[in-house]
C-alpha cells in the first residue's frame, strides 16, 4: 500500500467518485496543499461544480478515452464504484497505486491526533459541531460528511496536527482509523447488505472501539462498548438538563464534568441536544474550556440537509433533511412536531437502497405514518440492482393514505398538500427537487 510521508510525496490524486461528500473533502484537502486533483463522477452536481471552480479537473465520461491521468497519480476509489468500471479496472491492470477513500483518510488522520465521530446516526452533525468548537480554540483539519454552514464546506484543510473525522461504518471503513479519542453516537442496525445481521453491526462498532487509544464516549442507547463512558443520561459526567424553547430556539443547560453552562442548540430535537453533548464531551476532554464550548454551540448553524429550513411563506414552512433510516425519520418528525405543534405535516420521502428498504420496511412504515400526508418517490438504487418484490409500492402499501409520486412530479405534489409544514427527506437525489419546492412555496406569498 502507498503511504503518505508528507503531502509533498503525493504526485497527483485522481478520485473515482469525486462528487461524493467524503471524496470531495479529501480532494479539497489535497488542493489546499497544491496536489493536482482530477476525478470522475457519474453526473454533474453542485459539489462537482464547486470542485472545478477550486481547481479540480472533473470528467463525467467513464470511457478510457476520457481518462488522461498521469502515470504516477494515485487512484482513490470508493465501494460505490463498481469493480468493472473501465477506469478502475484499467488502473488495477496497469498496477497503478490504488487506495480506498477510507485508507487515504486513515493515513491522513492517523498521522496526528485523530478525533473520530462514529455511530449509525448523527455523525455529520456531531463532527461538524466538534470541528466548529475546536476551530475556535486551536488549529484543526476536518473531513465532514456534509456541508457545514459555519464553514460553507465539508473540509477544513488545515494544516493542523489535530483532525476531526467521521468514522463511517459502511464497508467497515472506520477500521482504517486509530483515533486518539472518539464518540459513538448509536449502534443501531444499518448496512445489513454489508453486515448481514444486527449483531454483526454491533461487533463492527466494538472492533472500532477497541482501536480508540484514549477517551471513548458512547451515546444513550448504544450497546455495551468496552472502555466507553456514556454521555447524555442523568448522572453522566457529560449530560444536559432543563431543555426548553426560548424564542423559537431550543435552550438547555450543558453539564460538563460538574460545570453548568447555559446554551442554545442550533438545531431542534432532543437528538441534537445529545449531539451537542457528545461534541462538548470530546472537546472538553482535549482541553477546551466549558464556557467557550457553550458559546460555540450557540453559534453553530448546522449542516446542509440536516433540518435545513429552506423557505417560509404565507404561513407555510419548508424543511429539507437527509434522514434515510427509520430512527432518523422518527426523530426528524418528532422535531417537526416540537417546533410546529398542532400543524399538519406533509413528507415527500425517497427510499435509499433496495436492501435498506427491504430490511427496514416495517420501521419505515411506522416512522412515516407519524406524518399527516406521505408521498413516496421511487427507490434510489445507488450502488444496487433492483430486487424482486422490493419497490416503493411495497412500502406505500404499509402506510395508510400514502401516495406513490413520480420523481418529476415530486415538487408539485409536496407543494400542493394541505399542510403548513412540508419536508423533503432522503439520501439519494431528492436534493435536486429542493430548489423547485422552494420556488413553489415562495410563490404562495
Amino acid at each position: 500500500m502507498a503511504r503518505i510521508n508528507g503531502p509533498e510525496r503525493i504526485p497527483a490524486l485522481d478520485f473515482l467518485g469525486i462528487g461524493g461528500i467524503g471524496m470531495s473533502s479529501l480532494a479539497r484537502w489535497a488542493m489546499a496543499r497544491g496536489i493536482p486533483v482530477s476525478g470522475y463522477d457519474k453526473t454533474p452536481s453542485d459539489l462537482t461544480e464547486a470542485l472545478v471552480s477550486e481547481g479540480a479537473r472533473v470528467r463525467f465520461d467513464e470511457s478510457l478515452e476520457a481518462w488522461h491521468v498521469p502515470a504516477d497519480a494515485w487512484i482513490i476509489y470508493t465501494p460505490a464504484i463498481p469493480a468493472d468500471h473501465p477506469q478502475l479496472a484499467t488502473a488495477k491492470a496497469q498496477g497503478r497505486t490504488l487506495l480506498k477513500r477510507a485508507e487515504l483518510l486513515g493515513q491522513i488522520a492517523n498521522a496526528g491526533t485523530c478525533l473520530a465521530v462514529g455511530g449509525t446516526h448523527g455523525k455529520t452533525t456531531t463532527s461538524a459541531m466538534l470541528a466548529w468548537m475546536l476551530h475556535q480554540h486551536q488549529p484543526v483539519q476536518a473531513f465532514l460528511g456534509g456541508i457545514a454552514t459555519n464553514f460553507q464546506s465539508n473540509c477544513l484543510p488545515g494544516p493542523a496536527n489535530l483532525s476531526v473525522v467521521e468514522a463511517d461504518e459502511f464497508d467497515r471503513s472506520f477500521l482504517h482509523l486509530h483515533p486518539s479519542a472518539a464518540i459513538i453516537t448509536s449502534t443501531d442496525a444499518d448496512h445489513l447488505d454489508i453486515y448481514g445481521e444486527a449483531d454483526s453491526v454491533v461487533d463492527g462498532f466494538r472492533a472500532f472501539a477497541a482501536q480508540v487509544k484514549g477517551p471513548l464516549f458512547a451515546g444513550p442507547g448504544c450497546a455495551d462498548l468496552a472502555g466507553a463512558e456514556t454521555y447524555g443520561r442523568p448522572g453522566d459526567r457529560y449530560t444536559f438538563r432543563d431543555v426548553r424553547l426560548e424564542g423559537g430556539r431550543q435552550a438547555f443547560t450543558l453539564v460538563l464534568d460538574g460545570i453548568e453552562v447555559p446554551t442554545h442548540a442550533g438545531l431542534p430535537g432532543l437528538h441534537n441536544v445529545e449531539n451537542a453533548v457528545a461534541a462538548a464531551a470530546l472537546a472538553h476532554s482535549v482541553g477546551m474550556p466549558a464556557a467557550a464550548i457553550g458559546e460555540a454551540i450557540a453559534r453553530f448553524r448546522g449542516v446542509a440537509r440536516r433540518f435545513d429550513r429552506r423557505a417560509s411563506a404565507a404561513g407555510r414552512h419548508y424543511i429539507d433533511d437527509y434522514a434515510h433510516h427509520p430512527t432518523e425519520l422518527r426523530r426528524f418528525i418528532e422535531a417537526l412536531r416540537g417546533m410546529f405543534p398542532d400543524q399538519k405535516i406533509a413528507l415527500l420521502f425517497q427510499p435509499h437502497l433496495y436492501s435498506r428498504t427491504r430490511d427496514f420496511a416495517a420501521g419505515f412504515a411506522e416512522a412515516l405514518g407519524a406524518a399527516d400526508f406521505v408521498g413516496i418517490l421511487p427507490i434510489y438504487a445507488a450502488r444496487e440492482r433492483a430486487m424482486a418484490g422490493v419497490d416503493s409500492a411495497m412500502l406505500a402499501a404499509r402506510i395508510p393514505g400514502a401516495q406513490l409520486v413520480p420523481y418529476d412530479r415530486g415538487a408539485q405534489w409536496l407543494a400542493s398538500q394541505p399542510a403548513t409544514v412540508v419536508a423533503t427527506v432522503g439520501a439519494g437525489d431528492i436534493d435536486r427537487l429542493v430548489p423547485h419546492v422552494e420556488r413553489l412555496i415562495r410563490a404562495e406569498a
